[in-house]
């Protein structure tokens, strides 16, 4: 018997998201693999997420976001000139430092645990674990999770050693035209959790009681990182729209403040504070346990108004039976049959985002069609069983791939 393949997967998120909770959910139905993660996750989130796993922690001192806040800072502190130039240099050459340590880190772990194959979690960036693939000859497989739009030269050159992507969407892949060839390209849609959505579902009363929302009220809500791309401006002056023709309208946002998006916050309870609908309107924050949210709402909103690579939000409402109001871009386009098992909008269009609230608030039997015919969808299509099978088929066709090209000594673990 043949041992089981070692995979490596690398798990740069930050915070608890859909990219966290997708690899969760699909290596919990891998069957046949010995899986290994490396995540810059906190301990909290590998107790609850990674459970029973082999995993390590890498973390970068420039992340993302770090170096998001520091460019932010060099543009508005320093001046132009000599010294605006030195500030930009020092803080690519910390970058590259970091990029060099993890990459020389990766290489020798893929080498110590004689591993098979290389899983990126997060799409091409950071460079480092490409870097390590190349290094070491270990065939790279890359989620990409995200609109890839660095075409530059280096970026080619550090994603030669991609054997194959998995892309979240279809849109996702087509991000990738002119970057890599479409046979090495395979959708397979984030799967979600039917079990811990419907275990939820007794929360209902009580988190709605806790939101203030009225017996009888329908709730109509948008869950998500409170940032300007997703909407949650557009999803207020909807809602308040459609509470002056509704009394029964309730509105809640779900969520915090992300990535230096503080000022987009205040002005949406701003605007929501100088209007007569304030006390039919909740923040509710930060949520763990954002399945049952799902459970209190009666309509979940998904208001992008840039596409989407695919928004996780969008079938695990679904999967919760709820009706479904999603922007007509992206991957939401793909998972939402508009007025089968939901309703598609255009993005940014908010009297059209009101109009949809205002009919499914005062249409309990369309919000019961849509909620079961969408139940029913994504309970079928996005089972952690069918994501994982794909997953295995991929992995399959890049080690067997390996396999012919390499010689028997370059991948036996003898």
């Amino acid at each position: 018997m043949s041992p089981a393949p070692r995979v490596l997967c690398v798990d740069y998120s930050l915070g608890f998201g859909g990219a966290i909770k997708s690899l969760s959910l699909t290596l919990g139905a891998l069957r046949g693999h010995d899986v290994q993660v490396v995540t810059s996750q906190d301990a909290e989130i590998v107790r609850t997420w990674l459970a029973g796993r082999r995993v390590r922690s890498l973390r970068r001192v420039m992340n993302y976001r770090s170096l998001g806040r520091l460019r932010a800072a060099i543009e508005a502190r320093v001046g132009t000139g000599a010294l605006r130039w030195v500030a930009f240099k020092a803080l690519a050459a910390a970058d590259l430092a970091v990029t060099a340590k993890n990459a020389a880190r990766l290489a020798w772990l893929l080498r110590r645990e004689r591993i098979d194959l290389l899983h990126l979690n997060n799409g091409f960036t950071p460079p480092e674990a490409l870097l390590a693939s190349r290094v070491t000859g270990v065939p790279c497989v890359v989620h990409a999770r995200d609109f890839h739009a660095d075409r530059s030269r280096a970026m080619r050159w550090a994603m030669r050693p991609v054997a194959r992507v998995i892309a979240v969407s279809g849109a996702v892949a087509e991000a990738l035209d002119g970057l890599l060839a479409r046979d090495r390209i395979t959708i397979v849609h984030d799967p979600v959790d039917a079990e811990r959505i419907e275990a939820a579902a007794s929360r209902r009363d009580a988190v709605r009681a806790e939101w203030g929302i009225a017996p009888g009220a329908v709730a109509v809500g948008i869950v998500g990182r409170v940032i300007p791309w997703k909407g949650q401006m557009e999803f207020a002056r909807a809602a308040l729209a459609a509470m002056a023709d509704e009394p029964s309208l309730h509105a809640v946002v779900v969520g915090d403040e992300s990535d230096g998006a503080r000022g987009y916050l205040d002005a949406i309870r701003a605007l929501v504070a100088t209007s007569p609908f304030a006390h039919r309107f909740t923040f509710a924050g930060y949520r763990a346990e954002v399945e049952a949210c799902y459970a209190a709402l009666d309509v979940v909103v998904h208001a992008s108004i840039t596409p989407e690579p695919f928004g996780m939000v969008v079938p695990e409402a679904m999967a919760a039976g709820r009706a479904v109001i999603a922007a007509d871009a992206g991957g939401p386009r793909e998972v939402v049959a508009d007025g089968i098992d939901g309703v598609l909008v255009p993005p940014g269009d908010v009297p059209v985002l009101a109009a949809a609230m205002l009919r499914l608030a005062r249409d309990a039997d369309l919000r019961a069609r849509l909620g079961d015919a969408a139940r029913a969808k994504a309970r079928e299509r996005f089972r952690p069983e069918a994501s994982a099978a794909a997953v295995v088929a991929v992995y399959a066709s890049v080690l067997a791939g390996r396999v012919a090209a390499a010689p028997v000594a370059e991948v036996s673990h003898a």
